[in-house]
């Protein structure tokens, strides 16, 4: 039995295949297995795959109709047989010391269940101001309690650069299609399912920026499937035994965040304020789930927040 197996899901990233390939033969840890799932591939992926397998013993090939991602990643779970198992995209490449360290580190700490790793993006020019900006907001959440704040903001932890313990994504009952991002789906669950987080210093894994991507065509990542996740999210956790809420934001996300919570059924105090005041503590009752959009506007309002006696993810959340 290997002692890691990498999750490679494929469709259709013929141009970018063989450089991920090969960045994961390159690895310094060697007792591994990558279960590649060609999902539906048109472009000849599924060839270039089985051929790739001919070559190296590592190399397990699973075609399969087009089913979606999680799909994908469940059908490569169910062939692995490693009890950590380690993702990639096939559209992306690992440092060559990516799963030597990752490995080490939940070998060192048997209460972690998910590593994950800084990440650069790659070419320079493909990488718009919105994906530099989370990049930034990703590699500065080192340790599980930033990121378990931060969770329902966007996914702490880049789902390519994951390594993880099979037994707590079984625990959680794995990927699943809900219609929204796949990862961040999962990440939360195990959050609130008690998992411990970490994330490397180092910049191990690369991803790629490309017009193709699935994070830029895919619905699952669109803006209203996040909003579906989160509230969805908060009704099972933070909101789950409130009958009121204070909503905190600035102009048109504050409406759209109460329409998207008015289902839950809760009554809904919203308040527009860009900066703290005194003056609003009176009407700032706990639950309080602000919408500010910036690492910049929501500092402040986490010290202030804070220097008033509340916690947060007990009193209040960041949501953008």
């Amino acid at each position: 039995m290997p002692a890691l197996s990498a999750l490679l899901p494929v469709r259709d990233a013929l141009p970018y295949l063989q450089a991920s390939l090969a960045s994961l033969w390159r690895q310094t840890f060697r007792d591994f297995e990558v279960i590649a799932v060609d999902d539906g591939s048109t472009d000849g992926s599924g060839e270039a795959l089985d051929r790739a397998a001919a070559r190296e013993p590592r190399l397990t090939v699973l075609h399969t109709p087009p089913r979606g991602l999680p799909a994908a990643l469940e059908t490569a779970r169910a062939r692995a047989r490693a009890p950590m198992l380690a993702r990639q995209d096939a559209d992306d490449v690992s440092h060559c010391r990516r799963f030597e360290i990752q490995r080490a580190t939940l070998v060192a700490h048997p209460r972690l269940a998910v590593v994950g790793c800084r990440v650069r993006l790659f070419p320079a020019a493909g990488c718009g101001l919105g994906m530099r900006r989370w990049a930034a907001w990703h590699n500065a959440l080192l340790d599980h309690e930033a990121m378990a704040r931060e969770a329902l903001i966007d996914s702490p932890l880049a789902h390519g650069s994951a390594v993880m313990r099979r037994s707590w994504i079984e625990h959680v009952g794995g990927w699943r299609e809900r219609g929204w991002a796949e990862d961040l789906d999962l990440w939360l669950r195990l959050l609130d399912a008690g998992a411990r987080f970490a994330k490397r210093p180092e910049t191990l894994y690369g991803w790629r920026q490309h017009p193709r991507s699935a994070t830029r065509r895919d619905p699952r990542y669109s803006r209203e499937a996040f909003l579906a996740l989160k509230c969805d999210a908060l009704a099972r956790g933070f909101l789950r035994q409130a009958r009121r809420v204070t909503l905190l934001g600035v102009g048109s996300s504050l409406a759209t965040w109460r329409a998207a919570l008015r289902p839950l059924g809760l009554s809904i105090h919203a308040a527009e304020a860009r900066r703290p005041h005194p003056a609003l503590l009176e009407t700032l009752e706990p639950p309080l789930v602000l919408v500010l959009m910036s690492a910049i506007a929501r500092e402040p309002w986490r010290r202030w927040l804070t220097d008033c006696g509340m916690t947060e993810c007990e009193h209040f959340v960041f949501v953008a």
